[in-house]
């Protein structure tokens, strides 16, 4: 099974799948950051099913419903993460990963993807939990990683992207994108590795969808509680849980819950004021100690915007008093504690909920 054509959500056109698409809609592009346009198109075989592979490691144990190229020497342990019951809900505890965050099932996927055709040098722009992973994925396989993130990047993630990756440091994110962008159309020779809108990326967070399908006794969970920040996991999860109900293992799709913070939660605003055909970009983002959920702009945002509306699921922000009053799970790291007061909204607005699993997208480190 592969991908065989991508289709543009804006415009229906159809090209077939490339790891550098052509296709392009200058006029939703950001300082030059493009948004991510496109939905991968594959077909199942008439008898698949959900199965694991349990020769393999990582996420190639789900080769048979991944429709890219997996590679081995790039796979290392990622995935196969923990769904521990905690009273009314369930945490899928993505810390456990080789580098601490959810990022490692996409990054895998996207480094694999690239090496098998070939590419020497990888960039990216990060918070520090993707160049983590990026620097780790591809020093597997000796290919070379630029990394632009911004100045209040934490120490402690600082020093393990230098380990394996050349450094380059701006005065905020956005500014670390547009740099980013910039740098790739003038070094043709580096492929753009951007994991919001990358397609084999996205295909490697399903996964987790798989996961808690399975850990779960093969059943879809009601609802699901995402942090949010360019979006991709969330994304993945919808394409994850797509596919179970495509193949027939299931009928239902849970209600997908979409976390941020209040003030830097362009999500959350387009959902509460119907903007579905507008981009929202917000100015004067507050301070958080949620880096990895505060944003002015969502990177998928129409893509979320859709799945909400399809899997009846909602938009939710907190802030960080909200987050601190929880006071529990400091093995996770800040932004992904945002999901419990989420949770604790929730209950008062909608118990019962049935049964909930809220992500915890990485550690604390």
């Amino acid at each position: 099974m592969i991908i065989e054509t991508l289709s543009c959500d804006i415009c229906g056109q159809k090209e077939p799948y490339s790891i550098n698409p052509i296709h392009e809609h200058p006029e939703l592009e950001l300082g030059g950051v493009p948004l991510n346009i496109w939905t991968p198109e594959y077909t199942f075989q008439t008898d698949q099913k959900l199965q694991i592979d349990n020769t393999k490691r990582g996420i190639k144990r789900f080769h048979q419903l991944l429709p890219i190229e997996l590679d081995e020497k790039v796979c290392s342990n990622e995935g196969n993460t923990p769904l521990i019951r905690m009273g009314e809900f369930y945490l899928k505890d993505e810390s456990s990963n080789p580098t601490g965050s959810f990022k490692d099932r996409g990054i895998a996927a996207l480094v694999s993807e690239a090496y098998y055709h070939g590419i020497q040098k990888i960039a990216i722009p990060s918070t520090g939990n993707a160049a983590i992973s990026l620097g780790y994925y591809c020093n597997r396989v000796g290919i070379e990683t630029v990394v632009f993130i911004p100045v209040n990047t934490p120490a402690e993630k600082v020093r393990q992207i230098r380990k394996n990756s050349e450094i380059i440091i701006d005065l905020d994110l956005i500014e670390s994108y547009e740099h980013f962008f910039r740098f790739c159309k003038e070094n043709k020779e580096v492929q753009n590795g951007f994991p919001a809108n990358n397609v084999a990326y996205i295909q490697g967070l399903k996964t987790t969808a798989y996961e808690i399908f399975m850990q779960l006794g093969n059943r879809v969970p009601d609802y699901v509680l995402v942090p949010v920040g360019s979006g991709g996991n969330m994304v993945g999860l919808y394409y994850g849980f797509k596919d179970l109900k495509e193949i027939g293992v299931t009928e239902k799709m849970p209600h997908l819950i979409s976390v941020q913070i209040i003030g830097g939660d362009p999500i959350t605003v387009g959902y509460e004021t119907n903007q579905h055909k507008k981009l929202v970009v917000l100015k004067g983002l507050p301070n958080s100690k949620a880096e990895a959920i505060i944003s002015d702009t969502c990177f998928n945002y129409f893509k979320i915007l859709k799945i909400l509306n399809e899997t009846k699921g909602q938009a939710i922000s907190v802030s960080d008093d909200d987050i601190d009053k929880i006071g529990s799970q400091d093995n996770l790291e800040y932004s992904s504690r945002a999901v419990f007061p989420v949770f604790n909204q929730l209950q008062k607005k909608l118990s019962p909920l049935g049964c909930v699993v809220l992500l915890g997208t990485g550690s604390n480190k």
